[in-house]
Formats: C-alpha cells, sequence, structure tokens
C-alpha cells in the first residue's frame, strides 16, 4: 500500500469545495451564517479534547485521472487553526490501509452521500471546512464536530444567561457528560440545546419558564381543598357503600365535576413545557399533585363518571 500511495500520491495541492449549506455557525453557535469560528478559546479546548482539525489534501491518480481528497497527518499549529471557516455540506468516510482490493487511496476520503463499493472504507464520518483566510481545507470526525458544536453553544449560553444576571455553575460526573446550569427563581435550568434553542426564539425564556411556574404551582395549591372533599366522599363511601344517600351522591358528583375541571385546566398548562426535561422545579408538589389525580381517579371510577 506504500508504495501504491507514493506512486499515485506526489503533488499535492489544496482543493477548493464548493459550499452550499451549513454545519453551524459563529454567531450564537448559531444557525444563521455559513461559518465556523475558531478563536484561541476554542483552540484550547480543542487540544483539551483533543478535537482534531486534519488537513485535506488533494491529488488526481495518474493512471485513471481519477481526483481524489485524502486527509494529511501534518500536526497543525494554533496559528493556523485560528480563524474563519465556511462549511462543506458533504459528509466523508475515509479508506482503512486495509483494503486489499485497491479501490481507494489510504485516508482518502469518499462522498458518502454517492455509491460506491464500500468495501476498505471506515464507518466514521468526517466533515470539511474551508478556512476562509487561506483557501485550506481541514477535515473533523462527526463526533469531534458535535462536541465542538455543544462547547461554542454551551460557551453563547454562559454569556446570555450572565448577562441576565445569573450565575453559571457546572456538574462534575465521574462517568457522564458535564453540564451547566443556572438556578431561576423556580428551577434549576440545564443549558442545553434545548434551553439554547428557546432562548433563541424567546430571549425571556427563564422568565416566561418562571412564570409558568408560578401559575403552575398556584393550580396545584387549588387542589388541596378538592382533594379534601373528594376524599371525604370516598371514606363515606367505603363506609355506607349502596346505602350512601342520593343527596351525598350528587354532592360527589357535584365536587367530582368541579376538581376534574380544575384538573383539566392544569393539564392544559402543563402541555406548555411538555417534553422539555431541561428543568426541575425546585417545589415540584409531586405529593399534591398525586393526592388530587388518585382522589380524582377514583371518585370517577365508583360514579362512572
Amino acid at each position: 500500500m506504500k508504495k501504491h500511495y507514493q506512486k499515485y500520491c506526489t503533488h499535492f495541492a489544496y482543493a477548493i469545495i464548493s459550499i452550499s449549506t451549513i454545519l453551524f455557525t459563529t454567531r450564537a453557535v448559531g444557525q444563521e451564517n455559513n461559518s465556523l469560528l475558531i478563536t484561541e478559546d476554542i483552540c484550547r479546548y480543542m487540544k483539551e479534547k483533543d478535537l482534531k482539525l486534519l488537513q485535506i489534501l488533494h491529488d488526481t491518480i495518474i493512471e485513471t485521472k481519477r481526483p481524489i481528497i485524502f486527509l494529511g497527518n501534518k500536526i497543525l499549529n494554533d496559528e493556523e487553526i485560528v480563524g474563519t471557516y465556511s462549511a462543506i455540506p458533504t459528509p466523508y468516510l475515509y479508506a482503512r490501509r486495509d483494503d486489499r482490493q485497491g479501490n481507494y487511496i489510504e485516508n482518502e476520503l469518499v462522498d458518502k452521500t454517492k455509491e460506491f463499493n464500500n468495501y476498505g472504507l471506515s464507518e466514521i464520518v468526517f466533515f470539511l471546512y474551508k478556512n476562509n483566510s487561506t483557501n485550506k481545507l481541514y477535515g473533523i470526525r462527526e463526533e469531534n464536530l458535535k462536541l465542538l458544536k455543544d462547547y461554542v453553544q454551551a460557551q453563547e449560553m454562559i454569556k446570555i444567561v450572565q448577562k441576565l444576571g445569573y450565575k453559571v455553575y457546572e456538574t462534575n460526573e465521574t462517568y457522564y457528560e458535564n453540564y451547566y446550569y443556572i438556578k431561576s427563581k423556580t428551577c434549576e435550568v440545564k443549558l442545553d440545546n434545548w434551553t439554547y434553542n428557546e432562548l433563541k426564539k424567546n430571549p425571556s425564556y427563564i422568565n416566561s419558564l418562571d412564570n409558568y411556574q408560578i401559575k403552575l404551582k398556584s393550580l396545584v395549591q387549588q387542589t388541596v381543598p378538592h382533594s379534601k372533599n373528594l376524599d371525604k366522599y370516598i371514606g363515606l363511601y367505603r363506609i355506607q357503600r349502596n346505602k350512601m344517600s342520593t343527596a351525598n351522591i350528587n354532592a360527589w358528583k357535584n365536587a367530582t365535576t368541579q376538581a376534574q375541571k380544575l384538573n383539566n385546566q392544569i393539564a392544559k398548562l402543563e402541555e406548555q413545557y411538555a417534553g422539555n426535561y431541561s428543568f426541575t422545579p425546585f417545589d415540584r408538589m409531586m405529593g399534591l399533585r398525586q393526592q388530587f389525580t388518585d382522589n380524582l381517579g377514583a371518585s370517577k371510577g365508583v360514579l362512572g363518571m
């Protein structure tokens, strides 16, 4: 393979590949333009986590005149890495060194979206970026790109919430990925992708979340007299069964109807943040909520409502 490599890969030049879509952006980690910004801070993070940018080299196979691009092994310094990059939309797989059929050059990058004989290709996906100042191409593994994107996004969110007056703290998990958090008036909020998207849609998201939680708590607290009332009739039913008076049954039905209306209000409000697991209320009121729903369910079951 080494001879094969030397024979066909002696003339190198950097390829310039057309750009049409984006991976992620400089502003707000963002999705607004077609670039990736690597600052000195991000460069330090990449070295700490070993998130390498690799040279992308370009050549042509002499015998078949087939153009190829492949991964270089030059160690890049900070000056080469820092800068603004434009994203290449095409995902690539790279050729392993055990390609015995000789379909590809070792470390060659192959367009993942096209039909090809995948013998000798790895399962690892690379994405390409062009340095806007030098026009040189660089590749980064898909999983490393995600880590980089998450880091940049987290740093932006930290700046956003700090401007809003919140103190940011970080978990120190042994076996899991660390996250940044803040404490609002009512909740612990994780600075994850969900929170980022909500902040982008609504800069007042955290205030809205607090207002929602305050309103929800108010409604749940209103369940207390309903629970006591329903519990009274449930206890009466356990003692009297079929001897329960019509007046008590009608009063129980009315109490159940009123409790159901409150339950509907709570359920409708909860829909507002359904599926959002990026915040944890300080007061979850699980006991009150459970007692209310248990009494309501039992009452409806006995009364056939």
